[in-house]
């Protein structure tokens, strides 16, 4: 190795090796100290180029073997980095965010296996799908990483959409004195996909908001219907800078207006002051006989619990909110009572169907809860707080994308290999077969059935003809439960002639049948003229904290409710 190198350990123009063995060591040493890294491509026999794996940085050298010495010398070098140095346990992510952004800039919307196929072919080896996904992310991120700049760029975005999906957006903003920009305050969009999938969804839909992270706290609010195998299946978004009256009232209405008119449909929501004075309002079209409105137990117990710092009053409300008997919820609404005189009154500003299970006549498909875990998982990108508005819409188009050829293709080869129904209700016939409770079963009046267990202790009543038992299961899920599934065997029944259509294989299919269309090049995104140039929302300080009101307590403890032992539920 040449000894001029040895002595200050720099490379430069002229240095000779006696071989390209000798210079990629010395290469590879100088990165080493620099914590850098660079690929080498060998263009032709003895004739070498180095390139930083960063592709926006400059640095590279050239090297040959020279006829006049028979050395390999540096004969072009650009130097030094014009990138960080970059930790050694991270250079392989840094190196596979490098290269994805390249394609990131042109394609944002390329989705995962055309960026592994993009790899494969350009690299030379597979990366893994969660590899791609995390490269991606990151390359979005720095894509799209100016918070300020990305109110300007989501306009664009959205029309892009737009254009190539059919994308419908409704924008909230601040209009300054010169028309020409505006504060931004809220977004508001939906796919045709999901538009057209959830007439083959059950006549339900959930909303809820989320608090974003960032240079700017505002809110995320979703609305999403649930696929024939309880998943839920993403129908609207909105980001808003804040959540209120008008806010919920440009939210709801926009899904009434833009995304379904059906009937009878169920609305699951929290049961918070804005939402509730909204649906109420004169001729709002979430009020009977368009909707039905029903809250989440969860939100309501933590609002009660807000009210009234008890856990034991708390779990009193949960339990007579979840039992299907109604004799259990009177008996659980005089604990109440008897405990809490304010308590009770504090519930029958709502009335009992909005949140008793035992009251709901199946309209809520036995959906007590919102999983808001499940609920926000096709929003990933929203939940990072380095990910601006822009790059996590982009995100949500691909995992949107992802969710739909997945379901789509996952329910095809069901039904290609001769099922009919979805997972619940096959893991409700796997559960009846490997039961190891016995049922009897006895016959009553009017095609009604006493089902029991061998000791007697417990028994429910069956009517195959209404799809009801006394357990409160049949008519919740709308599907036979245990003891109705024991009185089709007993009667040699077919049990599936009692689940409900929406149940099918068929329907979850077609929810999923819609495709989404390429995206044009960044080069190609039109230029917005209906949205003025949108700028950063201005957002109000929060209030001052303020300390919890005093606990409402009888004994002088927080004592926890236990559930009724008459009868247990199998």
């Amino acid at each position: 190795m040449s000894s001029l190198w040895l002595d200050d350990h720099d490379l430069r123009v002229g240095l000779c090796f006696k071989g390209g063995g000798e210079l990629k060591k010395a290469v590879d040493w100088c990165s080493l100290k620099g914590q850098q890294k660079c690929v080498i491509r060998e263009t032709a026999k003895d004739e070498y180029i180095f390139e930083c794996i960063r592709w926006k940085c400059k640095w590279s050298l050239g090297a040959a073997r020279m006829e006049k010495h028979g050395l390999v010398e540096i004969i072009k070098y650009t130097g030094p980095h014009t990138c960080p140095p970059v930790d050694p346990e991270d250079i392989k992510s840094e190196f596979e965010a490098d290269e994805i952004e390249r394609v990131v800039r042109v394609k944002p919307t390329q989705t995962v296996a055309e960026l592994k196929k993009w790899w494969k072919n350009k690299i030379g080896y597979e990366l893994e799908t969660s590899d791609v996904q995390s490269a991606k992310m990151e390359a979005i991120k720095r894509v799209f990483g100016d918070w300020d700049q990305s109110f300007e760029d989501l306009p664009k975005l959205m029309s892009v959409f737009h254009s190539s999906n059919g994308l419908l957006v409704d924008w909230k903003y601040h209009l300054f004195p010169n028309p020409k920009f505006a504060s931004f305050c809220g977004v508001f969009w939906a796919f045709p996909q999901s538009i057209e999938g959830f007439q083959y969804c059950r006549p339900l839909i959930v909303v809820d908001t989320k608090n974003l992270n960032g240079k700017y706290q505002m809110k995320l609010m979703i609305a999403s219907g649930v696929d024939a195998a309880n998943n839920y299946f993403p129908l609207a978004f909105a980001v808003t800078k804040e959540v209120s009256t008008d806010i919920w009232r440009w939210f709801l209405t926009g899904i009434r207006e833009k995304v379904t008119q059906r009937k009878h449909l169920c609305l699951i929501s929290s049961p918070h002051p804005d939402i509730v004075a909204v649906i109420n309002e004169p001729g709002s079209l979430w009020q009977e006989p368009w909707a039905y409105h029903k809250f989440c137990l969860s939100h309501l117990c933590s609002q009660f619990n807000n009210a009234f710092q008890d856990y034991y009053l708390e779990d009193l409300v949960k339990l007579a909110g979840s039992t299907s008997k109604k004799e259990e919820f009177d008996s659980f609404m005089k604990d109440i009572k008897k405990y809490n005189l304010e308590a009770q009154n504090w519930l029958d500003q709502f009335s009992q169907n909005q949140w008793a299970l035992a009251h709901d006549n199946g309209q809520r498909y036995g959906i007590m809860e919102i999983d808001t875990t499940s609920l926000f998982a096709v929003c990933k990108g929203f939940g990072l707080a380095d990910h601006v508005v822009t790059g996590s819409v982009l995100l949500l188009f691909d995992e949107l994308r992802s969710s739909f050829d997945k379901s789509f293709n996952c329910s095809r080869s069901s039904l290609n290999c001769g099922d009919v129904y979805t997972k619940p209700v096959l893991d409700k016939l796997g559960e009846f077969r490997t039961s190891s409770v016995t049922y009897i079963v006895m016959p009553l009046d009017n095609n009604t059935f006493q089902v029991e267990t061998p000791s007697q202790k417990d028994e429910w009543i069956v009517q195959l003809s209404n799809c009801t038992c006394s357990c409160g299961e049949f008519q919740r899920c709308k599907f036979p439960c245990l003891h109705a599934l024991a009185v089709c065997k007993k009667l040699k029944f077919n049990p599936l002639q009692y689940v409900d259509d929406c149940y099918t294989l068929e329907l979850l299919k077609r929810t999923y049948a819609a495709t989404f269309s390429p995206v044009p090049e960044i080069s190609a995104w039109p230029k917005v003229s209906e949205v003025p140039r949108l700028l950063p929302p201005v957002i109000p300080p929060p209030p001052p904290a303020q300390s919890p009101p005093p606990a409402n307590k009888v004994s002088g403890t927080k004592r926890r409710a236990t559930p009724r032992t008459t009868k247990k539920k199998s």
